[in-house]
């Protein structure tokens, strides 16, 4: 089994964290530790790289920036409901 992708980030203060299991296609939020909430991860954050094959050094860089940017959004969006 593939191991997590998993970034973090200082956001207005607060230590945000995402986590994406390929298997479940989920992406988990934690909010300074504690786990805020759980979402089927959009279809094409990953592109077809997923499926070539072994992935190399800048596919792993990709897969974290487009979680960390994922992460970013959800927070936005988060601050704008509240």
């Amino acid at each position: 089994m593939k191991a997590p992708i998993r970034v973090g980030a200082h956001i207005e203060g607060v230590h945000w964290v995402a986590e994406y299991a390929e298997a479940t296609r989920e992406i988990r939020v934690f909010r300074e530790g504690r786990e805020l909430d759980v979402y089927d991860a959009p279809r094409s954050m990953f592109g077809q790289e997923a499926e070539a094959g072994s992935p190399n050094e800048a596919d792993n860089r990709a897969q974290e920036a487009a979680l960390l940017a994922s992460l970013r959004r959800y927070v936005t969006e988060r601050e704008a409901e509240e």
